[in-house]
């Protein structure tokens, strides 16, 4: 009985979603759209999938992100940086696919990162030669993470508008629920992960 009270409760999107709060927090956003001091956007690629003809395609997180930085390129024409490297085998790298398959040809490629502590590495000496802050460009459970290993390595970086939206429809049991708690479980373990091993360090 317990166990399927338990069960329940964790079906209510609403507990997800509280669990995923303080993953919008702690990080500088930008607010209103207001992007006068930013002179780059660093998208961090989300994966790739091969379709039923061979293919190599942007997966739909990596779709997310480009098209986010696509709207902020229509309002501001500044530097675009892709980041993502060889994560599998016999393609090319996730930030060249993306590139490629959203025709952004005049953007910056950086193909040697596996993960965010490895983009974050391979451009701090991007961000150490361009001055003002460059806007970092994730999912939002991913976001603080990103954002605070960047900021380890000197980069002034920061974020689009991070809030967690509630609507009527968190309030009643459905699978979302369990999904939610199982994102921000897997980013709360990586942010352990991350301080425990120093890629990220809080002073």
């Amino acid at each position: 009985s317990i166990a399927l009270f338990i069960s329940l409760i964790c079906s209510f999107p609403i507990i997800g979603k509280f669990f995923q709060l303080p993953l919008s927090l702690f990080s500088n956003t930008i607010e209103n759209n207001n992007f006068t001091d930013i002179k780059s956007i660093v998208v961090l690629t989300g994966g790739i999938y091969q379709n039923t003809l061979g293919d190599w395609l942007p997966s739909r997180s990596t779709e997310k992100r480009i098209f986010l930085a696509k709207k902020i390129l229509n309002k501001k024409k500044i530097p675009l940086i892709i980041s993502g490297g060889f994560t599998k085998n016999n393609a090319p790298s996730e930030a060249a696919i993306a590139r490629a398959h959203f025709k952004l040809y005049n953007s910056i490629i950086e193909q040697n990162s596996l993960n965010t502590y490895q983009s974050a590495i391979n451009l701090r000496q991007y961000c150490l030669n361009h001055r003002g802050s460059l806007l970092l460009i994730t999912d939002k459970l991913h976001a603080l993470r990103s954002f605070l290993t960047f900021k380890s390595q000197n980069c002034d970086v920061v974020l689009l508008n991070n809030k967690i939206n509630i609507n009527k429809s968190d309030f009643t049991p459905r699978l979302d629920g369990y999904r939610y708690i199982n994102k921000a479980i897997y980013e709360y373990l990586g942010l352990l992960y991350y301080l425990i091993t120093f890629k990220i360090t809080l002073f």
